[in-house]
């Protein structure tokens, strides 16, 4: 339950909570108007909070679905060539048909609304004339004239029919034409007028009061409309509430005209058939256009704007129009570079598509070669190679993760080796660290402890104490050129020639001072013969004799160790060259009396010589000060102190050379 509270958004919660409120009032809505009155409020609140929870998951749904459409880098491609290439191409044809249609569609209008306002015009001047017979006409002859007349206008006007006011009244007339004809009042109008929903051509003159008055009607039949344009296209009628194609008030093909001088109507004349110009090619579609009309109404006599004629044509025809005043050699230069223009933008988009498809289909097969390469490298496949092809960034990309994974193989093995060495090395500190010894000694007036803390792994110090009789121990010290493993193992090396002339000096008898200087010459030539010219080390082996109190030792090319006396520093000499250089080397020995609280420090060169930020060492008068400033303490505090103070001094956290330390007091 708490996962799923956790994973509630706060809309979310709030829509739980005013639900659980919701369903708690529920029980006791009954006894009170306030909790009915809460619990309309909760429910409108309810009603506000789910919409946007499911606005917010309809939201989070679509963003996942887009999302994971989107994660493929070829689906992405394709978004961008449908939103920059697709769409806008579409709609540049969009906008392009749609220009075309507003050039065309007016110009097809004006034409309708033009042919039949000349119509109207010639159908209005027949009435003129018509009216000018009559009134030259005998009475008893004007209906023989009205048949001669009608005959010979019904091949002009299909279908005309004929109102004249004659002596017997205005029967016939729209009734607003016969209230608002006045006394020398000149009348006439032309148009198309409605009469009970069928529409007319209607042409109308009366030039005097004493004149009659003539009103020559045509129906606009569909057959009448189809041959109004003939080589442009159709002009159709639209019925209100219809499409452009709408219905069209028709007459039968067959009556024939008759008059009635009594104000009947008369109609009459087939007509022929309807056709659309034919298309010069594929794209030649029809066009659809309406035209705006004024429209008389037969009871009221208002006129009105509308649209009730449409026509249907072809692009090319109301071109040819268009460039009707044009010559034939300008036509046909239009219509080659139309042509061209065609072909060009649609060869430039067929190329434009060639290449964008290359061009996903390279970018995204390399980007996908490197989706598998990385998920081999996550299941560590160093191994695989991704295919080169082509010679472009993407392919550089290829080659890079192709080194990438080169390296990255070989640094493995390198690192598997260094592992393997770093274990090697930990086997061999460990083998050094118990060459070091492991117990102090127990003499009654002398404490003696050594430390070394080498900078790697291992070191090239070493130190030993060996306890020749209950009264008679052995010291030695010393540091083999060099770091790391070489410098081990010749460390080693000398522990082992030590301990070996030590054994023997533990059974002899005689001078101390003879046997510390023959032990270093005998050491010398043993390590001079068993390592490399390079190798050397330093070596001070010293023997005290507790009946005595006496130290006897020998010094070969070690830094002098120290010896403090109340508050005195006394440096010992060095009695030869280094062990291992010169197999003939020649070596003494010195003596000197330990007396109670005297302190002997012998150290190597990792303790003096460590730099600080500023190139300077740590010096030997600093390591006099720190001995001198904690003299007073046990050895043991006395090593860690001052290692310590180098330490500070460097700022640094590893060492930058071996540190060893050997430090004895007399009680």
């Amino acid at each position: 339950m708490r996962d799923i509270l956790r994973k509630l958004s706060r809309w979310d919660k709030l829509l739980l909570l005013l639900v659980g409120v919701y369903l708690l009032l529920w029980p006791v809505e009954p006894f009170s108007v306030l909790v009915l009155q809460t619990r309309v409020a909760l429910q409108i609140a309810i009603y506000v909070i789910g919409s946007v929870v499911v606005v917010r998951f309809a939201i989070r749904g679509t963003k996942a679905l887009i999302g994971r459409f989107l994660w493929r880098v070829r689906h992405r491609m394709i978004a961008v060539y449908l939103f920059v290439g697709v769409i806008p191409l579409a709609l540049a044809v969009t906008l392009a048909g749609l220009g075309l249609s507003l050039l065309f569609g007016p110009v097809a209008a004006y034409m309708v609304r033009s042919n039949l306002g000349q119509h109207a015009t010639a159908l209005q001047s027949a009435a003129a004339s018509f009216g000018w017979e009559l009134r030259a006409t005998e009475p008893g002859r004007r209906r023989e004239a009205a048949a001669r007349f009608i005959s010979d206008a019904s091949e002009r006007f299909p279908g005309i029919m004929l109102r004249v006011d004659t002596p017997r009244g205005p029967a016939g007339f729209p009734p607003w034409l016969v209230e608002e004809r006045l006394p020398n009042n000149i009348h006439k109008f032309q148009g198309v007028l409605r009469r009970d929903g069928t529409l007319y051509l209607a042409g109308h003159a009366q030039y005097s009061t004493d004149s009659p008055s003539v009103l020559l009607m045509m129906p606009l039949t569909a057959e009448y409309l189809a041959r109004l344009l003939p080589g442009l296209g159709i002009v159709e009628r639209m019925a209100p509430g219809t499409a452009l194609s709408g219905g069209v008030a028709r007459q039968r093909s067959d009556q024939r005209l008759v008059a009635d001088l009594g104000g009947d109507a008369v109609a009459g004349g087939p007509v022929g058939d309807k056709q659309l110009p034919p298309a010069l090619s594929p794209l030649d579609r029809p066009i659809q256009w309406p035209a705006l009309m004024p429209v008389l109404s037969w009871e009221s006599g208002e006129s009105r704007v509308e649209a009730v004629f449409a026509l249907r044509s072809r692009y090319s025809a109301v071109g040819r129009l268009l460039f009707s005043g044009q010559s034939m050699e300008v036509a046909r230069r239009v219509q080659i570079a139309g042509y061209v223009l065609t072909g060009l933008f649609c060869g430039a988009v067929v190329i434009s598509l060639i290449v964008a498809v290359s061009l996903t289909r390279t970018m995204t097969g390399a980007v996908h070669e490197l989706y598998l390469g990385t998920e081999r490298v996550n299941r560590s496949d160093f191994s695989h190679r991704v295919a080169i092809r082509g010679d472009d960034q993407l392919t550089e990309l290829g080659r890079s993760f192709n080194t990438m994974t080169e390296s990255i193989e070989r640094l493995i093995v390198e690192s598997r080796e260094r592992q393997r060495l770093q274990a090697e090395l930990e086997i061999a500190r460990e083998v050094q660290a118990r060459l070091f010894p492991r117990e102090l000694p127990q003499l009654q007036s002398l404490d003696v402890l050594g430390v070394c803390r080498p900078a790697q792994e291992v070191s090239g110090d070493f130190f030993d104490y060996v306890e020749l009789s209950p009264t008679r121990l052995a010291l030695a010290f010393g540091d083999v050129s060099g770091k790391g493993i070489s410098a081990a193992l010749v460390m080693a090396s000398m522990h082992s020639i030590i301990r070996t002339q030590l054994s023997l000096l533990s059974g002899a008898s005689g001078e101390l001072a003879l046997a510390t200087a023959e032990l270093v010459a005998r050491a010398n030539q043993q390590l001079y013969a068993d390592t490399a010219a390079d190798k050397f080390s330093t070596l001070f082996i010293g023997t005290y004799d507790e009946q005595e109190s006496a130290l006897v030792y020998s010094n070969a090319g070690h830094l002098p160790p120290l010896l403090i006396r109340g508050g005195e520093v006394r440096t010992l000499e060095v009695n030869g060259l280094v062990a291992g250089a010169f197999p003939h080397a020649q070596y003494e020995s010195s003596r000197i009396e330990l007396k109670a609280g005297d302190l002997f420090v012998a150290y190597t060169d990792g303790v003096t010589e460590p730099e600080n930020a500023y190139e300077e060492e740590f010096g030997e008068q600093r390591l006099v000060e720190a001995l001198l400033r904690h003299q007073d303490r046990p050895i043991n505090e006395i090593i860690q102190a001052v290692m310590q103070e180098v330490v500070e001094w460097t700022g640094e956290t590893t060492l930058q050379d071996d540190m060893t330390m050997l430090v004895a007091r007399r009680r």
